[in-house]
């Protein structure tokens, strides 16, 4: 079944595109793979591209995104890439084994049905006066807890309202970081702190998640939603699709075409040593070449215009790497006439 499968991905059922991203002193040579006769969910499709490829696609940029939209514009189906949502990816802001020696840095104190991250939106932690966590936007404002190391009472409560990133800022400037819950008697000595609060019902603490990350384990943070997009229907959502060059939030158990990612690292050939050692070298290249045109060319605006479509047009062929066309110097001739040697050659293949 496999070798017939294979025979039939060969014979026209997937895609390719190429795109060659620079990745330090080499380059990485990325094949996007659109299987188009499979539909798998995204577990599946995780499997079998990290068998037959590398992995499901990581995408890095909006030229690649117009590339696998061209590829597949006659496509207009769904298919999975590798962006999904982790719910079990959370960590505390305060970082350190000395702050959790003895203690559980897994404890939870959810409350029930939670973490549920309605809308697909939320990735930060508040308490509230009852005791329960609860996941929270971001960029809701709300009081906060800090915790300081250095004192002789741990916990601080602040009232001012800010959203979590202001509040881990707040905490890390003026005090030591968002508090770590790590025990039942901590969680039941902040929940006395916040009901004392006057008018405090709930305050940020220190978990928090990573929303999106890509099957790989790539950092690329680029994002291409669809409009009201991701929108995490009936909190199930967790995969990504694309479509028509744009991305979309699914339950992971639906069933799609996928693309796949192959990777291949293609070292240039090294570059001679500069004959000058140490000091820096630049080098410069001369390109000299005759137009016939009826620009005119000694107008800037039109040199300039020049400049910019020679160095796109090179860079896009690949002829050099590093580069920076500093000047265009142009120099006018004496069109040919018909009475020049080779004028009317020229006006022939002109006409």
């Amino acid at each position: 079944m496999e070798g017939r499968l294979k025979s039939l991905l060969f014979f026209g059922t997937f895609l390719i595109i190429v795109a060659v991203i620079p990745k330090t002193d080499s380059r990485v040579l990325h094949q996007y793979i659109l299987i188009t006769n499979l539909k798998l969910n995204w577990t599946e499709a995780q499997s079998y591209c990290r068998a037959e490829y590398d992995d499901l696609a990581t995408i890095y940029n909006e030229e690649e995104v117009d590339a696998i939209h061209n590829m597949a514009v006659n496509w207009t189906t769904s298919f999975w890439i590798g962006l999904y949502g982790d719910v079990n990816t959370w960590k505390w802001s305060l970082v350190g084994e000395q702050f959790y020696a003895g203690l559980d840095p897994d404890y939870r104190q959810r409350e029930e049905n939670g973490p549920d991250n309605a809308e697909s939106d939320e990735y930060c932690v508040s308490m509230t006066e009852k005791g329960f966590w609860k996941d929270n936007s971001c960029t809701i404002e709300m009081p906060l807890i800090c915790f300081n190391d250095g004192g002789d009472d741990h916990y601080v409560l602040v009232v001012d309202d800010k959203s979590w990133f202001d509040a881990q800022n707040f905490c890390r400037q003026h005090h030591t970081d968002l508090v770590s819950v790590r025990s039942p008697a901590e969680n039941l000595e902040l929940k006395r702190r916040l009901q004392e609060g006057i008018g405090v019902q709930e305050a940020w603490i220190g978990l928090h998640r990573v929303p999106w990350k890509w099957s790989d384990g790539s950092s690329s943070f680029f994002r291409k939603w669809l409009a009201y997009e991701p929108s995490n229907d009936n909190n199930t959502q967790a995969c990504v699709t694309m479509q028509d060059g744009g991305w979309d939030d699914w339950n992971c158990s639906s069933r799609f075409n996928f693309l796949c990612l192959e990777m291949t690292e293609v070292t240039p050939a090294p570059i001679p040593e500069p004959a000058t050692i140490g000091t820096d070298v630049q080098r410069r290249i001369v390109i000299k070449m005759k137009l016939l045109t009826n620009i005119d060319l000694t107008d800037p605006t039109n040199q300039l215009k020049l400049l910019q479509q020679f160095e796109a047009s090179i860079i896009d062929r690949q002829v050099f790497t590093g580069i920076t066309l500093l000047s265009l110097s142009v120099r006018a001739e004496t069109q040919p006439t018909e009475r020049d040697e080779g004028g009317e050659e020229m006006k022939k293949k002109l006409n």
